[in-house]
């Protein structure tokens, strides 16, 4: 996890590969956080409607980096 807040627009939407470099986390450590979900301490993410790859908002990067 980096030190310094991550540069993100709140209402932008974010890869999962994208969120790793942001949040300086490993693959591994960001899918776990998925997993746990929003309510239980980790990150809410979202299907693509066209390829479903999962999607990452802005503002939910920045909850999940103040912790």
């Amino acid at each position: 996890m980096t030190n310094s807040p991550p540069e993100v627009d709140e209402k932008g939407l974010y890869s999962v590969a994208d969120a790793m470099q942001l949040l300086g986390l490993k693959r591994n450590t960001l899918y776990r956080a998925i997993k746990r979900g929003a309510r239980r301490g980790g990150i809410d993410a979202k299907p693509r409607r066209d390829n479903g790859r999962l999607q990452i908002t802005g503002k939910e990067i920045l909850r999940y980096w103040r912790g």
